[in-house]
């Protein structure tokens, strides 16, 4: 566990399985050394990352894995979640037992909670840690949209330090400036569209961006460009890349599938393997249209 702030850009891991499908420990290790080395400020353990997918032993054995290989050189954020306050709670408190700097906390994705029962979640959430809480909300898993009145009641509740935010409520660029005016400048945000929307999303003010460990370089070119004020640069590699995540975000499996595949073809993995069932079946034209703009890009921020 460290004392760096929560900012920058944060790559979720994307998870390698063996060919029995348990986990690849090895390969994910080596995921984590290119996102260190590409800049990045540390590692996710996200949605993306299949955390449904994995037993609570998986879970836990994560949180360990993370907290030790980031050690001193960049922060671990683990996704904790859960479909009830106990689950939640449980995953948390490990997680900051294991030494993760901070906690990516999703909602359950079971039912519409409404406003009140959204805060209850939360706020036992936060309360149970000591450590930095980042409220997810997850657009595509959500029954009914978290409020901005929600998020706005936590910070007040807890201070901008102790609970931080990934909103993903579409439009997710207006829904920033009304969570950034609700909390008068204080809420602390992170992008989490895969930088989709960063070059807008950035000047409304964020404290980072969270996309995935296959566009880690291609981010951190984007955000060094941001903060440099450079607007050419920033929507020259900002607006392929928005073309490349409308490919990429169709579903959960869509992204993991073009993604593993993609860090395949760059020795970052030894396969695709996703843990079924999987509610995708990618096309081949696609697949060829997603390595084009990637490889362009990858080329573009290399030189």
């Amino acid at each position: 566990m460290t004392q760096r702030p929560l900012q920058g850009v944060l790559p979720v891991a994307i998870l390698p399985y063996n060919s029995d499908l348990s986990l690849d420990t090895s390969a994910l290790r080596l995921q984590i050394e290119h996102i260190l080395h590409t800049g990045c400020d540390g590692v996710v353990i996200g949605q993306i990352s299949e955390v449904s997918r994995l037993t609570t032993a998986e879970r836990f054995s994560l949180a360990e894995l993370i907290a030790e290989q980031t050690a001193g050189r960049g922060l671990s954020i683990m996704s904790t979640g859960g479909e009830s306050i106990a689950q939640a709670v449980e995953y948390s408190r490990q997680a900051e037992r294991a030494g993760c700097d901070a906690l990516l906390v999703m909602h359950p994705s079971m039912w519409a909670l409404d406003d009140e029962q959204m805060y209850t979640y939360f706020a036992n959430v936060i309360e149970s840690v000591q450590v930095p809480v980042l409220v997810h909300h997850a657009k595509s898993l959500a029954k009914r949209p978290l409020s901005i009145d929600v998020q706005a009641r936590l910070l007040k509740a807890f201070g901008p330090e102790k609970v931080q935010f990934k909103p993903e409520s579409a439009p997710t660029a207006p829904k920033v400036s009304l969570l950034r005016d609700a909390t008068a400048g204080q809420a602390r945000i992170f992008e989490g569209d895969g930088g989709m929307m960063l070059v807008d999303t950035y000047r409304r003010g964020l404290a980072g961006v969270i996309p995935a460990t296959e566009i880690a370089e291609i981010t951190v070119a984007l955000w060094r460009a941001l903060q440099a004020g450079d607007e050419r640069l920033a929507r020259a590699i900002g607006y392929p890349l928005s073309y490349l995540m409308c490919h990429m975000m169709a579903s959960i499996d869509c992204y993991l599938q073009l993604s593993k595949h993609l860090l395949k073809r760059r020795q970052l993995m030894s396969n695709t393997l996703i843990r079924p069932p999987v509610d995708f079946t990618m096309d081949p034209e696609t697949l060829r249209e997603v390595e084009k703009v990637y490889d362009q890009l990858l080329e573009f921020v290399s030189q």
